[in-house]
């Protein structure tokens, strides 16, 4: 039997959005566009996971949350599973979920491949990890190598490219996490990579650290500064050095990859 789901949100598109990526992932996904319409279908259909939007007409999320879960005559046991998504990210509202008893609190703009995955790990009760996609562009095949064998496969899944225009390409179709730049190549040079990346509205949010064996201060200022990569690292490099970098750009900023 499918797991049925029930969107509680105004806006349409997020409504047809949900409802499709959801059905394709085997669930029966109800939609109701205001609280009390919510409360109307969850009495009809008890759901099992809730995806409710906090601001709507008449009654808003945190109320029909709380009419859900406490309110005599609605609730059910085993309690749904509820999925906040919101435009708000403030500390009050957080706080607010976390004492009704929220399961997750996911802004908009948000990554509906992510709110997928939270949805069947919230109801099969085993957490999911997300290989990050990682991209290795420079054209020694030894760094690609070294970082392959040391990358924890759990974590991460890397692709190479050994030369700039080749990356560029890559990173079109694969869209990746993290993308690990050289500067001096053929073809394409990193700094003329890195630039078109972070001109580019479609890529300029994926984290680029520059690995390079230019060690001046100029170079490292032109690489950060000027054209905005989010790290710099000089060879030869410690491997833990940049697994931690690695770590700390694509699990610790995990916010913003929660996009539409």
């Amino acid at each position: 039997m499918s797991r049925k789901i029930l969107v509680v949100d105004d806006d349409e598109n997020i409504q047809r959005l949900l409802k499709v990526n959801l059905e394709k992932s085997g669930y029966e996904v109800y939609v109701a566009s205001n609280g009390n319409e919510g409360l109307q279908k969850f009495e009809a259909i008890k759901p099992d996971l809730l995806i409710v939007d906090i601001v709507m007409p008449g009654m808003d999320g945190y109320h029909f949350c709380w009419d859900v879960i406490f309110e005599d005559g609605l609730y059910t046991f085993p309690a749904p599973k509820i999925i906040v998504l919101t435009g708000r990210d403030k500390k009050l509202d957080r706080g607010i979920s976390d004492k009704i008893g929220v399961d997750a609190y996911i802004t908009k703009p948000f990554d509906v491949r992510y709110l997928v995955d939270k949805v069947t790990e919230l109801l099969s009760g085993k957490a999911i990890i997300e290989q990050k996609k990682i991209m290795i562009i420079d054209d020694d095949p030894n760094v690609e190598k070294i970082i392959k064998a040391n990358l924890p496969l759990e974590k991460y899944k890397a692709t190479y490219a050994s030369n700039g225009e080749e990356g560029l390409e890559m990173i079109e179709l694969e869209r990746p996490d993290l993308v690990i730049l050289d500067l001096v190549m053929p073809k394409k040079t990193g700094y003329e990579v890195c630039s078109m990346l972070k001109r580019n509205p479609v890529t300029a949010n994926i984290p680029v650290i520059m690995l390079t064996a230019k060690k001046e201060y100029r170079d490292k200022y032109i690489g950060t500064v000027f054209l905005k990569a989010d790290e710099y690292v000089t060879k030869p490099f410690e491997i833990k050095d940049l697994l931690g970098k690695i770590e700390k750009l694509t699990v610790y900023n995990n916010q913003a990859v929660e996009k539409a």
